[in-house]
């Protein structure tokens, strides 16, 4: 028997485990097995469907790593505390965060399929901390991609862990707001760069690499970001490399107010932003060294079946191969269904 699931909390890429019979015509609305898409899901609340019996999959033991889950764990743990010691006496006090830097940089460091290691922690934890530790995943890989010192490596987790503290001094219902924001409310969310690095800067802890890092990572390289809306020669590079991390970790997740998107699609953001406010070099390194995880792994199309993507093309590194069965899809060519999702 599967987890009984509210539909306000289900996520494409799940699998039903019970059909969905209407109430008052007794028929088979959806059959069992049915991996839910988007669409699925909106159609489902048409019919006001309350929950559904979602399957739950065993992930396999070969792709946990354990090593990597405590540190992350740890790390999570070491986080929540110091967010509210902070909400409650408004001092920053990151001994329990820094204490297991070190370990939580190595593992990983270690790790040879990151994004893997990643969404099984999303399945766990709280979007707040999950998006703090993914950044800090995601730029301190982009360091070592960049041939960074371990230095630099350690100072970007860093920056990366802490790049939206400044968050706890705007108004949560603000931060959690469902809906768009108002002018005057996304006004106030843009000073949380600044916020967070008055913070950390009263703390005397970190580097002024770090400072920089939290305080620009929504700076654009053509002068259109926040909080002081500096081109790229005024723009630290972490403060660029956090930017890209960011956009990429908060797209791929689902947030109050917006459901996640698939990371190829992301990833043809990132590519279209490279030419007009990302850092192109940085960026590119990116996108070439994550599409290499990709490979192997199971993907949701839009028809609602899944397969494997078999080859990403060097050319493109967001248009892979899927195998569907004994059938291949090359996007490289015009095809007739998405990509919606990367599953485990």
């Amino acid at each position: 028997m599967g987890k009984l699931m509210s539909i306000k909390s289900v996520e494409t890429g799940m699998v039903l485990d019970m059909e969905i019979i209407d109430q008052k015509t007794g028929a088979v609305l959806v059959p069992e097995g049915i991996t839910l898409t988007k669409s699925l899901i909106e159609k489902l609340k048409g019919n006001n469907v309350s929950s559904l019996i979602i399957r739950e999959e065993e992930v396999p033991a070969a792709l946990k790593n354990e090593g990597f889950t405590k540190e992350y764990s740890k790390m999570s743990e070491g986080l929540e505390s110091v967010f509210e010691k902070a909400m409650q006496n408004g001092e920053i006090k990151t001994d329990e965060v820094m204490y297991q830097m070190e370990g939580f940089v190595s593992e990983v460091s270690k790790e040879a399929d990151i994004l893997t290691q990643m969404r099984l922690m999303k399945k766990t934890d709280d979007y707040t901390f999950n998006h703090s530790l993914g950044v800090s995943i995601l730029a301190l890989t982009l360091g070592k991609w960049l041939g960074y010192s371990e230095v630099q490596v350690q100072e970007l987790a860093v920056a990366g862990i802490f790049h939206d503290i400044g968050k706890l001094r705007i108004p949560i219902d603000i931060v959690r707001k469902p809906g768009k924001l108002t002018e005057d409310e996304f006004d106030l969310m843009k000073k949380h760069s600044f916020y967070g690095y008055e913070m950390l800067q009263k703390t005397g802890e970190f580097s002024n690499g770090i400072l920089l890092g939290v305080l620009q990572h929504h700076e654009k390289v053509d002068g259109t970001g926040y909080p002081n809306g500096v081109k790229a020669d005024k723009i630290h590079d972490y403060g660029k490399i956090l930017a890209i991390c960011d956009i990429y970790h908060a797209l791929t997740s689902n947030r109050v107010y917006k459901d996640k998107d698939s990371p190829l699609t992301v990833a043809d953001y990132l590519k279209k932003e490279s030419f007009i406010s990302l850092d192109p070099y940085m960026t590119q390194v990116f996108l070439k060294n994550i599409s290499k995880f990709y490979v192997g792994s199971k993907v949701l199309l839009s028809n609602g079946t899944t397969g494997l993507i078999r080859y990403i093309h060097p050319q493109d590194e967001n248009k892979p191969i899927v195998q569907i069965g004994d059938k291949f899809l090359d996007f490289m060519k015009a095809q007739n269904v998405e990509i919606l999702d990367i599953l485990i």
